[in-house]
């Protein structure tokens, strides 16, 4: 029996684009938090006292590493080193090795696939078992080329084989794909053990048998990177299918909060929907010592009236809620967004009024009221020197468009809900 630790795009030197700002005094946990989830990573490695841990990719955030993240990560391998536990590992498109000169690390316990032929590596364990791994490295920024057909058919040499592949899934047809693309059809024809594969942030497992899994980053670096992060625990044993299991890593964890709006709400409540949430997060920190960044999603925003959404969009909501701080634990709302559900069949109760509407539409798609509207902003001098080709703008006009027809129903009083309550 064996135990692996799959982990993956670690992006040590995060630079945490876009909260700089916004959050200025969370700027250092949110720098140390990649660098504390890994070094959770090895604790718990050593601690489970596994068998090997193997790193598919994107080690740092950048071909060019600092010299804190390289120290840092040398430091973890010596850890490691120490309790004799092999590291397998390789680079992937952020962290791709340049001109052939892959950094060394000297560990007798570290085993770096540098080369972007797909290659192996051997590993006998304390109980003689043995493990094949093979991978590749990115020696640029960029592998169009589907290395999974390099991958050979599981030649059964060792005990067990396990694929690392830093890549993208894409159809076997397509001919897009910059990051080693591959289809699951391809992957489970090599027969291997297990699949381990980086690049894509969010864990996740696209087979069961064979087992193929993303481990995610370990920690999520912007508000898009959502839910907890981490790495999984493979186990493998002979003529078994592989067991998985996640185990978290993220010290700040990104999540979406949804609250559905009603109609008689005002300022006050909506502090108080978003205050409640924070105070239902903060219960979760200690337990779990995480910290929480929340997005605020108002859903069916539409309810609102329109001046109290203009105060939202404005950011006066932003700047009222509490946030919770605790130690080194803490629960922030770093967004809130609007989401609005509009119908926009709401004036089929009135044909001449509901003419009268797609006319306006049909007049602002395809005519000159659109240019005519927009021409004080296309003709400012600071918009022009800014940005270019504003008038031939197709996602600019829709957009515009979309919340012109938005707006125009909500002035009115109607969304679905709405109408049905009048009658």
């Amino acid at each position: 029996m064996a135990k692996i630790l799959h982990v993956a795009d670690l992006h040590l030197d995060s630079p945490f684009v876009g909260l700089d700002k916004q959050i200025s005094h969370l700027q250092k946990p949110l720098i140390e938090a990649p660098y504390q989830a890994f070094s959770r990573c090895v604790s718990i490695a050593i601690n489970q006292k596994v068998d090997v841990l193997i790193i598919v990719g994107d080690i740092y955030d950048s071909s060019k590493q600092t010299i804190y993240a390289q120290h840092f990560f040398a430091k973890q391998l010596e850890r490691l080193d120490k309790v004799h536990i092999p590291v397998v590992l390789v680079n992937g498109n952020h962290d791709y090795i340049q001109n052939n000169q892959p950094i060394l690390y000297p560990f007798d316990n570290v085993h770096q696939i540098t080369t972007e032929e797909v290659t192996h590596v051997d590993i006998t364990l304390k109980n003689q078992e043995t493990i094949r791994f093979y991978g590749f490295s990115y020696n640029r920024r960029w592998i169009p080329e589907r290395k999974i057909e390099q991958f050979p058919i599981n030649p059964s040499e060792t005990d067990y084989t396990v694929g690392m592949l830093h890549g993208d899934m894409a159809s076997q047809s397509s001919k897009v794909g910059n990051y080693a693309p591959f289809t699951i059809q391809e992957l489970s024809s090599k027969n291997y053990n297990y699949w381990a594969l980086g690049h894509i942030h969010q864990s996740m497992t696209l087979s069961q048998n064979p087992l193929i899994q993303y481990s995610g980053t370990i920690q999520g670096r912007n508000r898009l990177e959502t839910g907890d992060k981490g790495a999984f625990l493979i186990d493998l044993e002979k003529n078994q299918p592989a067991k998985s299991e996640f185990i978290s890593l993220a010290k700040i964890v990104y999540e979406n909060v949804t609250i559905d709006c009603q109609y008689q709400w005002q300022a006050l409540d909506l502090v108080e929907k978003i205050n409640e949430a924070v105070s239902n997060y903060r219960l979760e920190t200690v337990p779990n010592q995480q910290s929480y960044l929340l997005n605020i999603i108002l859903d069916n925003a539409q309810r609102l009236p329109i001046e109290l959404q203009e105060q939202v969009e404005s950011g006066e909501l932003l700047t009222t809620v509490s946030d919770v701080t605790d130690d080194n634990l803490f629960v922030v709302v770093i967004s809130i967004v609007l989401n609005k559900q509009m119908s926009l069949d709401a004036f089929q109760y009135d044909p001449k009024l509901n003419d009268s509407y797609k006319k306006a539409v049909q007049e602002l798609e395809t005519n000159q009221l659109y240019e005519d509207i927009m021409k004080d902003v296309f003709n400012h001098s600071v918009m022009r020197s800014r940005l270019t080709d504003l008038v031939e703008d197709a996602d600019l006009k829709a957009n515009i468009i979309k919340e012109a027809q938005e707006l125009l129903i909500q002035s009115i009083g109607f969304d679905v809900e709405g109408v049905d309550h009048e009658d």
